[in-house]
């Protein structure tokens, strides 16, 4: 088993989680393909921060969390990049809070009510001052087990291990998948017409999966917006270490970064780009719809008044890969020996990082089987789902105007650099 040839398309999240735990197994030839190094700027994973919760509100992958944040914190690889700063949870409405915070609890979660005065000092303003904050908030903080992962460099922790290990990349623009006279898998063709053979191949890239298969409807990609303020060495200062705060009406915040980025996003279903009507395409932007912008400085304005304002250090949109159910794509493909399927991550894929490859792994070198029945059954390849799919299902996801949109409807963007000037949308 060792010596077949084993290529992973997409060097992200899944992909180096698969490559990783491949060669932590003892495979000897693993390759993996991917249009830039890690990493990848396209890469939903490439970021400064991602939440990581120890839980889920489905008891499946509230058990896969549990496991996932015992290797965050033990792993070698992913260790460095783990931050266990707790999370504050925000509403306005306290009855959403309350349901949230019994099941935290059922799961022996450590969480805490904490007043508008108590979430003022966890999460202190940028300057001294009586400006209003957090005004009809209701909140309560889990002091352990979640905080944020710094996510880029715990992509570039799993690249080096893998290179330790006799893993191999290539940079380059996969195209193709190629199969034999059986449907059978023999390689993977790049865009400059090079080839790499194999005997099976791993499909982990992400919201670029649809450029390789004809998947029935069963993934959909999806972005959301993302922002960043630079700080100042005074509000550096005073935000070093705050809890992550998410607030179910307005969107998440973290701690700056090694630069001095505060991050955010706003909270809503997300957006589509269906240029054509059919698949959704990934448009790599670093900006964002007006409208983002808007809601991401009415969420500043509640927090720290006086960073709503400033203009903008980073503003663009990040890919993520929806299944129907939001439950992964992991598995063999029916008509394609040798295929193995890593994708679907759903928008919470990434705090499964140290562990889905080594599930993915185990398909590649055990089969289906090997999973055991409830995986099996929930990653499978199950086209029946896209069939009977609503694009515009908000699938537990809210915030914003409660509609998932297309990119394609959007008249403006902008960069957040208050320049005055929007940047007309003339073509996607």
């Amino acid at each position: 088993m060792s010596s077949e040839k084993i290529v992973i398309i997409g060097a992200g999240t899944f992909g180096l989680s698969t490559g990783l735990h491949l060669l932590r197994k003892g495979c000897k030839d693993v390759t993996l393909i991917d249009p830039y190094p890690v990493p990848s700027p396209i890469s939903a994973g490439n970021d400064v921060n991602k939440i990581m919760q120890s839980n889920s509100m489905h008891p499946f992958y509230g058990v896969l969390a549990l496991e996932a944040l015992e290797s965050w914190r033990t792993d070698k690889t992913f260790k460095p990049a783990f931050h266990e700063t707790g999370i504050v949870y925000a509403a306005k409405n306290g009855d959403e809070l309350i349901d949230s915070k019994k099941f935290k609890e059922a799961n022996g979660l450590k969480c805490k009510n904490i007043s508008e005065e108590e979430l003022k000092k966890l999460i202190p303003d940028t300057q001294d001052g009586n400006a209003a904050r957090f005004e009809g908030w209701n909140a309560f903080y889990q002091t352990d087990g979640c905080g944020w992962t710094f996510a880029k460099q715990a992509l570039e922790l799993a690249a080096e291990e893998i290179i330790a290990l006799g893993g191999k990349f290539v940079v380059g623009d996969a195209q193709e998948i190629l199969y034999g006279k059986s449907s059978e898998v023999t390689g993977v063709k790049c865009a400059d017409g090079t080839t790499v053979e194999c005997d099976k191949c791993v499909l982990a890239a992400g919201a670029q999966s649809y450029k390789f298969l004809d998947f029935q409807g069963q993934l959909l990609a999806k972005c959301w917006t993302v922002g960043h303020i630079r700080l100042d060495e005074e509000e550096r200062k005073r935000l070093k270490g705050i809890p992550v705060l998410l607030s179910y009406d307005h969107g998440f915040l973290f701690e700056p970064d090694s630069v001095g980025d505060l991050k955010f996003c706003n909270e809503f279903p997300g957006y589509i780009n269906r240029p054509d009507g059919a698949d959704s395409i990934p448009l790599y932007k670093d900006a964002v719809p007006q409208e983002a912008e808007d809601y991401m400085r009415a969420f500043l304005k509640e927090v720290f008044p006086h960073l709503a304002e400033r203009e903008f250090s980073v503003a663009k949109i990040c890919w993520c890969t929806d299944t129907a159910d939001r439950d992964f794509l992991i598995g063999t493909h029916p008509d394609h020996k040798g295929l193995i399927l890593g994708t679907g991550d759903s928008g919470q894929g990434f705090k499964f990082m140290p562990i889905i490859g080594k599930y993915i792994s185990t398909v590649v070198m055990e089969g289906d089987e090997a999973l055991g029945e409830e995986k099996q059954s929930r990653w499978k390849w199950r086209p029946e789902s896209g069939k009977k799919r609503d694009i515009f299902d908000l699938q537990k996801r809210s915030g914003g105007t409660d509609l998932i949109k297309d990119l394609n409807d959007v008249k403006s963007w902008t960069d957040g650099k208050l320049t005055g000037i929007t940047k007309k949308l003339e073509s996607l």
